[in-house]
């Protein structure tokens, strides 16, 4: 230590405190009295910041403390990163795989063998579940002429229907919608709520429009499917379409009845 006196520096435990130069003792000073002592002893007024003095194996341990802390951010930020990833990548998986199911589908629908069952006029067959017999068919429209809701160069054609079911709606027994080939065209049936304000054929033959659904509630029914023909078409070709699936995707056949319409003036 150095000696408080005359600042020689000595052996504090060898010489026990005592100054072996000007024989002053010396008392062993903390490092809060010796910082205070030089402060008194060389004090010019100078503003000066205090210093703790911290023990390294503290100052160590805080060091880890902060690499523990920027670790511990570091992990979190990692998982969050993660769990975007996983979580997107399960949702572009859901939504590619439910657009190859709907590619599937369609393609599955466009590959699928559709097969052709011909029927003549008053042959009863099978479709989905109903027995259907075309009865007879007739053109009872003359054109713009009588009616004036009649499509330019079309005439009115019915066909008189009539089926049996279970009548049970579950089953669904419902009749697909219709079509007709007329001269190689194709002519969809009209819908019935089309045909309320021209009922020429219901009123001639005393018969309804045979809906859709008609043999999903009834055991039996009958009514007439219309349709809008050329002017001068003598004869055409209904179209019945059997689905294969609940959800009436799948064509499996196309019931097909040729029909020499009765003409009425």
């Amino acid at each position: 230590m150095k000696c408080s006196n005359c600042d020689k520096n000595f052996d504090y435990e060898k010489y026990y405190g005592i100054c072996p130069k000007c024989g002053s003792f010396n008392k062993e000073e903390t490092r809060e009295e010796q910082h205070q002592r030089y402060h008194d002893k060389y004090d010019n007024g100078y503003q000066h910041t205090e210093h703790t003095y911290a023990s390294p194996i503290l100052a160590k341990e805080n060091v880890k403390k902060g690499k523990n802390g920027r670790g511990s951010t570091i992990f979190l930020i990692i998982s969050v990163v993660i769990f975007l990833i996983v979580t997107c990548g399960f949702t572009a998986f859901g939504f590619l795989y439910s657009r190859g199911q709907e590619r599937k589908l369609l393609q599955d629908v466009a590959e699928s063998r559709v097969e052709q069952e011909d029927h003549a006029v008053g042959e009863a067959f099978t479709l989905q579940g109903m027995t259907l017999t075309v009865e007879e068919a007739w053109i009872v429209d003359e054109g713009q002429g009588t009616n004036p809701n009649a499509p330019e160069g079309k005439r009115l054609a019915a066909i008189k229907l009539r089926g049996e079911s279970d009548g049970e709606w579950a089953d669904k027994n419902r009749l697909s919608t219709a079509y007709i080939n007329c001269g190689g065209l194709y002519y969809e049936q009209i819908p019935s709520y089309e045909i309320e304000e021209n009922r020429k054929c219901g009123e001639a033959y005393d018969v309804p429009t045979f809906e859709s659904v008609s043999l999903c509630m009834d055991k039996e029914a009958e009514g007439c499917l219309m349709f809008w023909v050329d002017a001068d078409a003598s004869d055409f070709t209904l179209c019945l379409e059997e689905r294969a699936d609940q959800e009436s995707v799948f064509i499996q056949a196309i019931h097909t009845i040729d029909i020499h319409p009765e003409i009425i003036d």
